[in-house]
Parts: structure tokens; sequence; C-alpha cells
């Protein structure tokens, strides 16, 4: 079970999403031990806020995990809005894929599931998109962001979720092991959607960090 901090109880509490699409996928994610590797629901409310304020109607998602984002995500989009989520874990592609079928707002969702070449070679075919929200492995988030710079268009937002490197960014790994190459990655990633003369970009100090650049 994710553990919180009082603020972070308190924010979930008044800001997070409560519905039973979303609360049978936090079961699933609760059942199987893994609700700490998904965005907690403030976060998805975050996300949901940039998705209506920027009008956002087409998202590409790295990382589906058991569909929790994505549905959240998928229920904050116009009817004719799309996600388009990637997964290269099978059993949770295959789960997150059932949790869509029996949810009002994913028939706004399509999955495609393999390599990330693959599936990011897919992915393009339906783009440009609107939003880039990256949570998939953390070694590959400069790969991704290689991706996204081509495929989100300008005035597009690319999201990218635990970059503070569950601590590591500053020697502080909360009870993880974080290899070099993850921190040399999430640093470069960081650097680079900091840049003022690509991006309009913040961090958000979510307990994990959420890094927002929109594309100038």
């Amino acid at each position: 079970m994710r553990i919180q901090s009082p603020e972070q109880k308190y924010m979930n509490e008044v800001f997070g999403l409560d519905n039973a699409d979303l609360a049978r996928v936090r079961d699933e994610l609760l059942a199987q031990g893994v609700e700490n590797m998904s965005v907690a629901g403030n976060e998805a409310r975050i996300l949901q806020f940039f998705i209506r304020g920027f009008g956002v109607r087409k998202v590409v998602e790295f990382g589906t995990l058991f569909g929790y984002s994505a549905l959240a995500m998928a229920q904050a989009l116009p009817d004719d809005g799309l996600v388009v989520t990637l997964e290269k874990n099978p059993v949770n592609f295959d789960l997150a894929q059932k949790q869509f079928a029996t949810a009002a707002a994913g028939r706004r969702i399509k999955g495609f599931c393999g390599d990330a070449v693959d599936t990011m070679k897919a992915a393009e075919a339906l783009g440009p998109f609107d939003l880039a929200f990256i949570d998939a492995n953390k070694g590959g988030y400069v790969e991704y962001l290689d991706w996204a710079e081509k495929n989100v268009r300008t005035g597009g937002l690319i999201i990218g979720d635990n970059t503070f490197l569950f601590g590591a960014l500053w020697d502080g790994a909360r009870g993880r092991e974080i290899g070099e190459g993850q921190i040399r990655v999430m640093k470069e990633f960081n650097r680079r959607l900091a840049d003022p003369r690509k991006y309009n970009s913040i961090m958000v100090p979510t307990h994990e960090g959420m890094t927002v650049a929109q594309k100038l």
C-alpha cells in the first residue's frame, strides 16, 4: 500500500478522483500490491487539469500498468478525444484492456503492447499529439523524450512522472535500488525540459515529482 504523508492524504481526500471505474482499477492495483507504481488520485487530477486547461484532444502515454492514469485522462477528454497508451508487459496490458472494456471512457483509449521501438512506431501514425505523459521504465525517459519532441505539436505538453527519481537525484533514494544510468537519464530528462529556449516548463512538487513542459 502507498504510504502517504499527512499532506498527501489531505490532497487525495480533497482533490483525489472518486468514481466507480477508477475505483475498480485502484482495487486491482491494491490487490496485486502495485498501487505505488501508479499515479495517486490527486496526481491524476493534475493530469486532468492540464488536459482541460490546454484543450488537449489527443494523448500518448508511456506505461499503461493497469490503466488508471489512461482512464483518468480519457475521462477528461472531449467525446472525440483519444488516449494512445503503450505497455511492454502483456499481463499488465491485458488487465488494462479488461478495465477499459467495462468503463464508459474506455472507448477513447487505444492500447499497444510490445517493445518500445515497435509501439512508438505504431503510435507515431496516430500523431501529432497534444500531450505526452511519460511514466514507464525510468532508464528510457530520454528515449521517450526524443520521440515526444518529434510527435507532440508546438504548444503541446510533455509531462514526466517520478522525476525526483525517488530521491536519488540528491542521494536520498527511499529504500530503492537506483542505478547510476537511471540517475544520469533522469537528470538529462529534467535538464532538457528546463531549457527556456525550447519549453515553458515547471516541476510540480508531488511526492515523486512531476515535470511539465509546454513545447515552444
